[in-house]
């Protein structure tokens, strides 16, 4: 029996019995943390919007495969585009269909572009020793495609979970092409004892540690939101901890599921919208 210790990781929810540990994971869904009785994270729902989506395949050398995108845009020119990193285990989908991003866009009035794509169940967006590269998707071939699309200048990255560790990493790859970047319970460790899959090893960690690479955010707008009952909150708080520019977020009750991310979508949409307002083109 799973004790009500347990706490919940991932896009969909990965169960962490016991202790708390990032080391034993095993995949379940949101359905599941509500017989459960373990998720009590607030919520919020906006009514449907029915903005027209796009969805298309692009054709990834970086990910030796094809791979979904979707694509809304607002009726008036958009203030910017965000780009929108998926938790593991998830896909592109998740941006709609599990946060509604463009239901909270059309509501608050935020004429905004929101685009997303399929990183990989587990590829905690970065290089990886099978040869795929997200991150090489992402910022070589997505941005740009989208961009091109679009024909906005101003840029801005939001992820989940896996999907936040992942904005922030791709953040700091290229600090110069984003005016914001928001995560919501980014999936951070301070050390190489992660989850099982997450990296190919310590170097590889090293090599993609947001926390050694914290300075290069200091040129953008950051957000971090996570809820207190979330196993990555001490990691979490500790990255905000040493950030140096501009940076909100918050850190209040919930956890690592659906509903508490829907909780602060709003807040982040409207961060970045702010921030592609104070900047010029």
């Amino acid at each position: 029996m799973i004790s009500r210790r347990a706490f919940l990781v991932g896009a969909g929810g990965v169960l962490i019995a016991g202790s708390g540990s990032a080391a034993g994971l095993i995949a379940t869904s949101d359905r599941l943390q509500r017989t459960l009785g373990l998720s009590h994270s607030p919520d919020r729902h906006f009514p449907r919007a029915n903005t027209p989506r796009v969805d298309g395949q692009l054709d990834s050398k970086y990910m030796r495969r094809r791979v979904g995108w979707s694509l809304t845009r607002p009726q008036q020119a958009p203030l910017g585009i965000v780009y929108c990193l998926h938790g593991r285990s998830s896909d592109h989908t998740f941006t709609f269909d599990g946060i509604h991003l463009d239901d909270v866009a059309a509501a608050l009035n935020l004429p905004l572009a929101i685009a997303s794509v399929d990183g990989g169940d587990h590829s905690y967006w970065h290089a990886r020793t099978d040869g795929t590269d997200a991150m090489g998707m992402l910022q070589q071939e997505f941005v740009p495609m989208i961009q091109r699309k679009v024909g906005a200048r101003k840029l801005a990255l939001l992820g989940w979970s896996m999907g936040g560790y992942g904005a922030l990493l791709a953040a700091q790859r290229a600090p110069h092409r984003f005016t914001a970047v928001t995560a919501a319970s980014p999936a951070l460790w301070r050390t190489p004892q992660t989850a099982p899959g997450a990296f190919d090893g310590a170097d590889d960690y090293a090599r993609n540690d947001v926390f050694a690479g914290v300075s290069k955010l200091a040129t953008m707008q950051v957000r971090i939101d996570c809820g207190t009952k979330d196993p990555f909150y001490p990691a979490d708080k500790h990255f905000v901890s040493l950030l140096t520019g501009a940076h909100s977020g918050s850190f209040t009750n919930g956890y690592h599921d659906s509903a508490y991310w829907r909780s602060v979508a709003p807040q982040q949409l409207q961060t970045i919208a702010e921030a592609f307002r104070r900047t010029s083109n």
